[in-house]
């Protein structure tokens, strides 16, 4: 009964979900960026991740219109980003920019974010500082205390008070085309999501 209850929950979520992102964009471009949808170990924060960097990176000009225009900020945050200078810039970049490839999930670069994730968690550490889990050849962006998969993302891409840009010039470099995401819970900030991209 339970096991049943669970799926009916989950289903639910998946449908409201793919309503509120279906509004906007059409079948066919949730199609073309979802490419981790059938990653079974992923959790749906983190598929949503890959979902909205693909998005943006695909289509940027409706990613500006559907996703970008009208953000100012989350729930738990309010609006922080409503005349953020980071947010405006973002909006220009995006106007001008031409399309890129969308990223594939990578399963090494999915490992190596887990494990930073765990242990910046388990800490309450943020940065780029790992301790036991291994450095290797990758971008990676952190982001903190979101919630959902696209506040992750738009995190990241408006990357308010990072002056060098450096979790937006990540998600949008177009020599990058494998990703790895995984999204913990943090002692600090509730939960930190990890993203590393290769080429």
């Amino acid at each position: 009964m339970m096991k049943r209850i669970s799926i009916l929950c989950l289903t639910l979520l998946l449908i409201q979900f793919s309503n509120a992102i279906a509004q906007n964009w059409t079948s066919t471009q949730i199609e073309k960026a979802n490419t981790a949808k059938d990653v079974a170990y992923l959790t749906n924060v983190e598929k949503e991740c890959i979902l909205y960097i693909n998005l943006c990176r695909l289509y940027p000009k409706d990613f500006l219109k559907y996703e970008v225009v009208n953000y100012v900020g989350t729930e738990k945050y309010g609006d922080y980003v409503k005349n953020s200078t980071y947010r405006q810039s973002l909006i220009q970049q995006l106007n001008s920019m031409a399309p890129v490839n969308a990223l594939y999930f990578d399963s090494e670069a999915y490992k190596n974010a887990k494990c930073f994730a765990i242990e910046q968690g388990k800490v309450g550490t943020i940065g780029h500082t790992r301790i036991n889990c291994k450095d290797g050849n990758y971008a990676e962006c952190c982001s903190y205390g979101m919630d959902t998969g696209k506040d992750i993302v738009l995190q990241l891409l408006i990357d308010h008070d990072v002056p060098s840009l450096g979790h937006r010039i990540n998600c949008l470099n177009k020599d990058y085309s494998k990703i790895g995401v995984s999204v913990q819970n943090h002692l600090k900030w509730d939960t930190c999501a990890v993203l590393d991209m290769i080429w």
